[in-house]
């Protein structure tokens, strides 16, 4: 597979994964329980740093794609 159509594919891929994480956060605000609300801020935020600041990043990802 080329290099540009596996990255497209990857970016696509982490688009709906973004998606997902926003409608899981938004799925537990509209609960209307505050704790939960909490959770899942604080599960957003932990899956996103992880994404963007881990050890092995989205850019990481993409820039090995790139070649």
């Amino acid at each position: 597979m080329k290099r540009n159509s596996v990255l497209k594919k990857f970016d696509k891929e982490i688009e709906d994964l973004w998606d997902k994480l926003y409608k899981i956060k938004e799925l537990l605000e509209d609960t209307g329980d505050y704790e939960l609300s909490e959770l899942g801020s604080a599960f957003f935020d932990q899956i996103s740093d992880g994404l963007e600041e881990g050890e092995v990043t989205i850019e990481n990802i993409r820039d090995q794609i790139s070649g």
